[in-house]
């Protein structure tokens, strides 16, 4: 058998044609023009990064600040204009449908209805990062139902799929990337993008096709690069006009300027007059709240002398405002709250940090709560930014008050509240119920002393005629039990700068007597004087060198003198117990001490206190 010879005959290709030759030259061109613009979009924006970087590391601050004290002056013109709205509802009367008394939802009532009426919709269900290798299902949920782009999302997922590579990390890690660009792109829908990955990556080919098929691939692939570009272009466009590419090109035109300095002190500038504006506005809301109160007592009467105190009930516009919350809740009233107690845990350990001044700014807006009538310095903006520097004298970092107005922390608010028939407006406790985490924290001895602190700063200003220096004066309750008599005492002497009478309710700093007492800012020692409880508010270091002398002396001066009784000189003692307290021992701590009239007196105790008594009824009915 003759041996067989075999040969392999290779078919020769016919040479392009010069139209697909010369789309393949543009093909190619429009490749490189896209890999150089590449280049400059990437060095561009690398550049314009590390100008930003360093822009914000100048002056990120200072806007900071004063995107914070525009929010600030946001909130106070929203209760200004919540305010104003009030004021208007108020002059045009109750509706006529308010005769009905519908029940108005609460404020809490709305925002859940609001909650409840979220949109399901914004809930997005597209995962982030598909794997390569999806099967049909998985691909339909990814992205459209495009069957020339599922097909070419499978080329280029069979092409890029990191499991083909063997051994070689880098080129593994690598097709990855490019397989999560594809996912994107078909996620997208973006035809153009995969076609250029294909393009890039060599997956683009156009198989054994006849020329006018290869001819209408290669004018897609160059209207896809061509896509690309255009794209890139703009993108560059955006970038060179871009603010930071503003500023990065006036460094050279500003001779001798520091373009990131200036813009530092502009953004500061900024920040300055807009806390100025918010403290500005604070003041004016503190007087419209005010009047806000007085329209609705006047609205409240003219309804009930037209006999239409049902619809007066039905119908408060002040008190359902969504902005408006009531007063605080009585002591003991209820349990503490979860975020009452996580309240004063953070409030006990703020207050014994070396720069406290968020407690401090909590027990403001908490004694500015308990006075009911806000007390002047508190009602003042002008004055309450100067107590507030003197407070934080000495903390480090702790901010001016503008600042630190800005940046309060989700237990504390500017807003409004109803305070009976009062409406107040300014700092205060995002919720009443704080008020008990506040309380239970002024147990501890740490926020005491920061307490103190805080309310000896509120007091009037007064210059001593004894140590001749100015100084805000601490109210004291000089006696309570028969005749109140208040009084005010210089810090740093215990001199008793002013004394006075006041009738009914006591108000700002007088409503914080028993608090002073508690926190230890005052000191009270009672006393019996026949079957009446007197008590006599000193400061703290006078209460420490009390001897049985001083504390007869303030009671002939605060008790018998202003109505006319002139004892003689022994005919008074004090008894610590059953025991005489001698007239140069110290009163001791706790000791029940009582007043007992002697012979000289000519009259028992029980007819000294009917006296007493006696006189302060003539003086009121004169």
């Amino acid at each position: 058998m003759s041996p067989r010879s075999y040969a392999i005959v290779l078919r020769r290709r016919d040479p392009p044609s010069l139209q697909i030759f010369a789309a393949e030259l543009r093909l190619a061109g429009l490749l490189d023009e896209l890999a150089t613009l590449e280049a400059e979009v990437e060095t561009l924006a690398r550049e314009l990064a590390a100008f930003e970087a360093r822009y914000l590391e100048v002056t990120g601050e200072a806007f900071a600040e004063l995107d914070r004290a525009e929010r600030l002056v946001r909130r106070v013109r929203r209760v200004a204009d919540e305010v104003a709205r009030l004021q208007d509802l108020l002059r045009r009367g109750p509706p006529e449908e308010a005769r009905s008394a519908p029940r108005v939802k609460t404020a809490a009532a709305a925002r859940r209805s609001s909650s409840s009426r979220s949109p399901a919709g914004e809930r997005s269900t597209v995962r982030d990062g598909a794997p390569p290798g999806l099967d049909d299902e998985e691909i339909d949920l990814l992205g459209g139902g495009d069957s020339g782009l599922k097909a070419l999302y499978r080329r280029l997922a069979r092409f890029l799929h990191p499991d083909l590579v063997r051994g070689d990390e880098a080129e593994r890690t690598r097709r990855s990337e490019l397989m999560a660009s594809a996912n994107d792109g078909y996620r997208r829908g973006d035809r153009a993008a995969l076609e250029l990955l294909a393009e890039r990556v060599g997956a683009a080919g156009s198989g054994d096709v006849s020329e006018a098929e290869r001819l209408v691939h290669l004018v897609k692939r160059i209207a896809a690069v061509e896509a690309a570009r255009t794209r890139l272009a703009a993108q560059h466009a955006r970038l060179a006009v871009s603010r930071a590419a503003r500023l990065r090109a006036e460094v050279p035109r500003r001779a001798g300027g520091n373009v990131l300095a200036e813009a530092r002190a502009a953004a500061e500038e900024g920040g300055s007059a807009a806390r100025g504006e918010a403290l500005a506005r604070l003041g004016k809301l503190v007087v419209e709240a005010r009047a806000l109160g007085m329209a609705r007592r006047t609205t409240a009467a003219k309804l009930a002398a037209a006999g239409r105190r049902g619809v007066r009930r039905a119908w408060d516009p002040v008190a359902q405002s969504p902005v408006l919350r009531r007063q605080l809740a009585r002591r003991g009233a209820r349990r503490p709250t979860p975020a009452a107690s996580a309240l004063s845990r953070a409030l006990e350990k703020q207050a014994g940090s070396a720069a406290p001044w968020e407690a401090a700014l909590t027990l403001l807006a908490f004694l500015g709560e308990e006075v009911g009538c806000l007390p002047e310095p508190l009602a003042s903006w002008d004055e309450l930014a100067e107590r507030w520097d003197a407070l934080r004298a000495g903390w480090p970092g702790a901010p001016d008050l503008g600042r630190a107005l800005a940046v309060l922390p989700g237990h504390l608010e500017i807003g409004l509240r109803l305070c009976e028939d009062e409406v107040e407006a300014g700092l205060q406790l995002a919720s009443a119920d704080l008020a008990a985490g506040v309380r239970a924290a002024l147990g501890h001895e740490t926020a005491r002393g920061l307490a103190q602190r805080v309310m000896a700063a509120l007091g009037p200003r007064e210059r001593c005629g004894e140590c001749g220096g100015e100084v805000y004066a601490v109210h004291l309750l000089r006696v309570h039990g028969l005749d109140e008599v208040h009084g005010l005492a210089c810090p740093r002497c215990a001199a008793v700068l002013r004394s006075f009478l006041r009738y009914g309710e006591p108000q700002g700093l007088e409503a914080l007597s028993a608090l002073a007492v508690e926190i230890g800012l005052v000191a009270e020692q009672p006393v019996r004087f026949g079957g009446v409880r007197l008590a006599f508010q000193m400061l703290p270091a006078e209460r420490a060198r009390l001897t049985g002398r001083a504390l007869l002396r303030r009671f002939r001066g605060l008790c018998l003198e202003p109505h006319g009784l002139d004892l003689p000189r022994g005919a008074l003692e004090l008894r610590a117990g059953r025991a005489r307290l001698a007239p140069g021992a110290r009163v001791p701590e706790g000791a029940s001490v009582s007043v007992v009239a002697l012979s000289e007196a000519g009259m028992n105790v029980r007819e000294l206190l009917d006296v007493v008594r006696k006189r302060i009824e003539r003086r009121f009915r004169a």
